[in-house]
């Protein structure tokens, strides 16, 4: 370090002037590339994403208006059979067509069935859960993404 400072030191004010610019003009040449440039790139991004964010949310919205009085409609349930809850969800979900939509299925210890389905679409989602609703199963809890169009990936929690 002594070295590099009796060399600075040895140059005349001239090429001290050149070097103390060419140090400023390679700072700002690196605080571009690795500060402002990348902030800037995520702004656009930022820019783009949003509105998409926000029209998926105001989709949901819309949903929601739609599930909701399908959950708390109080219709009489239908008698559920001594089979296994898993069964009954099986059976139902190739009634409905949509068997191949669930990924996977896993009971918990309170007797409730965890469900992830990807690429459902909404509609025939919504229609499934009716018909389990009326055979006595109902949703304890669900996280719903939107995929492409009217389709949504699923994790719901069903129990008797």
């Amino acid at each position: 370090m002594l070295e590099l400072k009796q060399r600075v030191q040895s140059l005349n004010d001239r090429e001290r002037a050149v070097l103390g610019w060419g140090i400023v003009g390679a700072l700002l040449i690196l605080a571009y590339t690795f500060v402002w440039q990348p902030w800037q790139d995520e702004l656009n991004r930022l820019r783009v994403q949003i509105p998409l964010k926000q029209e998926t949310l105001a989709w949901m919205r819309r949903q929601q208006s739609e599930i909701e009085p399908l959950l708390r409609r109080n219709q009489s349930k239908k008698q559920l059979s001594s089979e296994p809850l898993l069964t009954i969800i099986e059976r139902s979900a190739q009634q409905s067509d949509i068997s191949s939509k669930i990924r996977r299925m896993a009971p918990d210890e309170d007797g409730r069935v965890n469900i992830w389905l990807t690429g459902v679409d909404f509609d025939q989602w919504i229609v499934w859960l009716e018909r389990l609703r009326q055979i006595g199963i109902e949703v304890n809890s669900a996280a719903i993404n939107r995929s492409t169009g009217s389709t949504v990936t699923v994790r719901v929690t069903l129990q008797r």
